[in-house]
């Protein structure tokens, strides 16, 4: 197997901007979030590159699990999107494996949110500033719980992880990657008084939200700022039983030595590149996120740049 380029899936929201889709001169325009990489039934990328093409990733993996994933479980798979916001997301939460596996017949969700650009002054929600069940619900019924919310300035580079459990929201002028287990179950808690197309307030999880909400949760942000590096280094960003982010700034290559037991989700957060694998060049374009096999043999990434090597231990 080899490294597999894949086709993104772009989803139209209320708060999107088109930084994303302008930078790849996507004719597309409102789309808010974009699928990566993802086998969820929600949105499923097809492979663009190589024998594979025309398949989605879930096809192989009916076909050839163990070559994928090595010892990694299926229901361990992650998925990767970016968020483009012009407007601030929905407040949020999302459940964890139990609950979700109970209600929604899915994963639960811890992700993390990778910074590649943000407007001057942009913040996040992450967490609240109390823990008080009680005050927080009275603050839904009369509409204060932005007095509440835990907001945290950020700025290209940074990097948060969010537990399941965490209320949270990106903020309006960040573009950021999305690193998660793999599931599409949100609890919309306080969404700013917004309507949809159709005029008619969008609908909140307010039962649900409380459900699964720990109010103690709070994070802080990894700093890494972009800078030119003389030499390869790299930074574990996260290291947990849900997934590892790892980030490597290249200075002229590096190898990835595959040892065949976990897949690896690479994500181009600098500049254009290339993949060497076997033989094949394989382009790695800025923003361009890729699926590595377990099965694939050794690999470089040529030029010099930022990724991300996201994996399940």
């Amino acid at each position: 197997m080899y490294p597999f380029r894949l086709k993104p899936i772009y989803d139209k929201t209320i708060w999107a901007n088109d930084r994303l889709t302008t930078m790849r001169h996507e004719a597309q325009t409102g789309c808010g979030t974009c699928w990566e990489i993802s086998a969820h039934p929600h949105a499923q990328n097809k492979i663009i590159n190589g024998d594979y093409a025309g398949k989605t990733l879930q096809e192989l993996l009916d076909e050839k699990e163990q070559e994928m994933l090595g010892e990694v479980p299926r229901q361990r798979l992650l998925r990767l999107a970016f968020l483009d916001a012009a407007d601030n997301l929905s407040i949020q939460v999302h459940p964890d494996d139990a609950y979700a596996h109970e209600h929604e017949h899915d994963e639960g969700k811890t992700e993390s949110w990778y910074i590649l650009e943000a407007d001057e002054g942009a913040t996040l929600v992450a967490g609240t500033t109390i823990a008080d069940k009680d005050v927080l619900y009275q603050a839904v019924q009369e509409n204060t719980v932005e007095q509440y919310v835990r907001r945290i300035p950020v700025k290209a580079g940074d990097f948060v992880c969010i537990d399941a459990g965490m209320l949270h929201a990106l903020g309006k002028g960040i573009l950021a990657l999305e690193i998660g287990e793999n599931s599409n179950t949100t609890y919309r808690f306080y969404d700013y008084n917004r309507k949809d197309a159709n005029g008619n307030p969008r609908p909140l999880h307010i039962q649900k939200s409380f459900d699964v909400a720990d109010f103690a949760l709070v994070c802080t942000p990894v700093h890494s700022p972009l800078e030119k590096v003389q030499e390869t280094k790299e930074k574990m960003l996260v290291e947990r039983e849900e997934f590892c982010v790892k980030l490597v700034d290249i200075h002229a290559s590096y190898e990835v030595i595959m040892d065949h037991t976990k897949f690896y989700c690479v994500s181009n957060v600098g500049q254009d590149a290339e993949i060497i694998c076997d033989g094949m060049h394989i382009p790695f374009l800025y923003t361009e996120s890729i699926f590595v096999p377990a099965a694939c043999k050794d690999f470089t990434i040529l030029g010099d740049t930022r990724v991300l090597l996201s994996y399940v231990k």
